[in-house]
């Protein structure tokens, strides 16, 4: 199950970067605004997979140990 967490993540972070490209590289002037919000986007959601995957790390070491 966080396994399907940290993938639906990484797919919207994704989508966040490939959206900040796109107008960047386009120059869409209307969405201009935008990028200062899809940066917090971005950082909230790296800051969600690291600990996703540090969680992960963690639960997956307690249940080797736990099945020794």
């Amino acid at each position: 199950m966080i396994n399907d967490i940290i993938k639906q993540e990484e797919e919207l972070h994704a989508t966040l970067s490939t959206v900040k490209s796109l107008i960047e590289e386009h120059n869409v002037f209307p969405l201009k605004g935008m990028i200062e919000q899809i940066d917090k986007l971005l950082d909230r959601s790296e800051y969600a997979l690291l600990n996703l995957r540090k969680w992960s790390i963690n639960n997956h070491t307690g249940e080797a140990n736990a099945q020794k």
